[in-house]
This record gives C-alpha cells, structure tokens and sequence, in this order.
C-alpha cells in the first residue's frame, strides 16, 4: 500500500512504466522534429518499441490477468487488449502514409499520443492496482525478467 501511495512500482510494473516513460519521450520527439528523415527514424525507432512492449505486455501479463479470479483484473486485461489492438491499428495507419511531415500525419499522431496516454493512465492505475492483487513481489520479478526477454525477442525480430 505504501509503496502505491508513492507511487512506486516493483518488477514488471516499474519495467512498464519505463517503456511508457520513453515511448512518451519518442512521440515527443517527433512532434517537436522539424526534419524529415529524422521524424521518420524517431516514429520507426517508437513503432518498434512500442509494438514489442504491447506484444511482450500481452504475452507475460495480460494473459495471466485474464485467467484471474478477479472480475477487475479479468475487465482490465480485456479492455487492455483491445486498446493494443487499436494502437496497432493507429501505427499501421501513420505507417502507410509516407509524408510524415504532413498535416493529416501529425493530426494522427496526436490520435496516437491520446490512445497511449489513455492506455497508460488506465494501466498504471487500475492495471497496476490489479496486478498487485493478483500476484505476489517474487511474480512480479520475475514476469519483469520473462518480460525483458520476450520484449528483446520481439523487438530483435521487428526490427
């Protein structure tokens, strides 16, 4: 409880906070960009990121919540899925449009910030809160250890 009051995350949780911390920090980045090749580096380098640690979230995490006895932790994971899907669809979407310069682009890029920062808000809460619940500290270290791996798996293979 402590540790949630100030606002402290252990294993997996603190591990995907830092990826929404730096999937922030890249969206940030292309926004304020004001050159062509390097906004479609930084939007290339945060897809990839963010693709794995959605795919890696899914895999380590949000399928074990889904088998919960918890009805909130079972909801959450659900709603979590379908939000990756549609961030997923987002990235394909800002993908196919090759001017990453353009109005209509950085218009999608802000749907995209929305859909993330939505999702983050909701997992670090709500999420967090169901996952503290639902498994004990030694878990959640080491579903932070299968989800640095699936995650670097994933990301090798995207790449």
């Amino acid at each position: 409880m402590i540790r949630e009051m100030l606002g402290l995350a252990e294993g997996i949780l603190q591990d995907l906070h830092n990826d929404h911390t730096e999937v922030a920090a890249l969206i940030n980045r292309i926004e304020e960009s004001e050159d062509r090749a390097e906004r479609g580096a930084l939007f290339e380098e945060m897809k990839t990121k963010l693709l794995g640690h959605a795919h890696a979230e899914q895999e380590v995490l949000y399928r074990r919540l889904e088998g919960s006895q918890s009805e909130a932790s079972r909801s959450f994971a659900l709603e979590g899925s379908n939000e990756h899907q549609i961030v997923e669809n987002q990235l394909e979407k800002m993908s196919a449009n090759r001017d990453k310069m353009s109005e209509p682009w950085m218009a999608e890029l802000n749907v995209l910030r929305e859909l993330v920062e939505h999702h983050v808000q909701e997992e670090e809460t709500t999420g967090f809160s169901c996952a503290r619940d639902d498994f004990e500290k030694d878990e959640l270290e080491a579903m932070a250890q299968q989800f640095q791996t699936r995650k670097a798996q994933l990301i090798t293979k995207v790449a």
